[in-house]
């Protein structure tokens, strides 16, 4: 959805002063310097494709192409499956190895994304909000159907939860909760006819989530639930709270390669200090 110009300028701003400041203040090299022989992997986020101005939550074919090109060229793409075993210290990954994943359930994922994905042997995540399927976003894209979803999961893309209704889940009672994450895996899984583990918040920040979301999403049968704060996997990380780093439109190549070097990293300081400032944007909620 197009933000105003003052405030793409003022978003675009902070990131490229995280990202830059990262590396101009040489705190990249000292984390990589002092996390010397400890690997350590990113998961990345993206929301929808396409050409839209002004829209952090849409990346161009363009952009996305160059990433998962770079990625590749790297060797740097790992699956789903492989973060969770590196999490249970069942095997080893590259340093700085890099899930992609994907919220919400847009339409340009499998017109735009896949076959790009695909081009580039990239795996992914696609985590599907049950309820927008067949409807339409407030940005006038549309959202999957549940044909589309199947075709990719056939595709090679992972298929994981991202709610039934998009809400958050930590404000929701415990019944509210079980429901949100047993009615969307069973949708999914009638749909697509294969198992779904993996969780990822809707929003995801802090006032997103909680121990108590964490145990009852683990009891609905997730094996991996990731939220959407600013973090770096390593060997050991929990299962039911995994990190993630966000990708949004207009980010050049140079500031990609940063961010997923840790660019970003320094962000968890912001989601850990001042949770209780921040706001979602708005959600893309579906039209019926």
């Amino acid at each position: 959805m197009t933000i105003s110009t003052l405030r793409w300028i003022v978003k675009k701003t902070a990131r490229t002063a995280m990202v830059l400041g990262s590396f101009i203040s040489g705190s990249l090299a000292l984390r990589r310097l002092a996390g010397r022989g400890t690997t350590t992997i990113r998961v990345i986020t993206y929301h929808r494709f396409g050409d839209a101005v002004r829209d952090p939550w849409c990346v161009s074919a363009a952009a996305f192409e160059e990433q998962m090109r770079w990625l590749a060229e790297h060797k740097l793409a790992v699956s789903l499956e492989q973060v969770e075993r590196f999490a249970r210290g069942e095997i080893d990954l590259p340093n700085g190895s890099v899930l992609v994943t994907m919220d919400d359930g847009f339409s340009s994922w499998l017109n735009i994304a896949t076959p790009i994905l695909q081009r580039h042997a990239i795996p992914a995540v696609a985590y599907v909000t049950t309820s927008f399927v067949g409807t339409t976003s407030i940005s006038g894209e549309p959202y999957l159907t549940w044909d589309e979803v199947a075709k990719l999961s056939k595709a090679g893309l992972t298929i994981g939860s991202h709610a039934h209704m998009h809400r958050s889940i930590a404000k929701l009672t415990t019944d509210e909760i079980r429901e949100e994450g047993s009615r969307s895996k069973a949708l999914l899984e009638q749909h697509v006819g294969v198992p779904v583990r993996s969780f990822a918040y809707p929003f995801g920040m802090r006032t997103d989530e909680s121990e108590t979301t964490a145990r009852v999403l683990s009891e609905c049968g997730y094996d991996s639930i990731f939220i959407a704060q600013h973090g770096i996997l390593r060997r050991g990380a929990p299962l039911a709270r995994l990190p993630r780093v966000k990708v949004e439109g207009g980010d050049a190549l140079w500031m990609f390669k940063l961010l997923c070097r840790g660019g970003m990293d320094g962000w968890k300081l912001v989601d850990d200090t001042l949770w209780k400032l921040q706001r979602p944007a708005a959600a893309e909620q579906a039209q019926s």
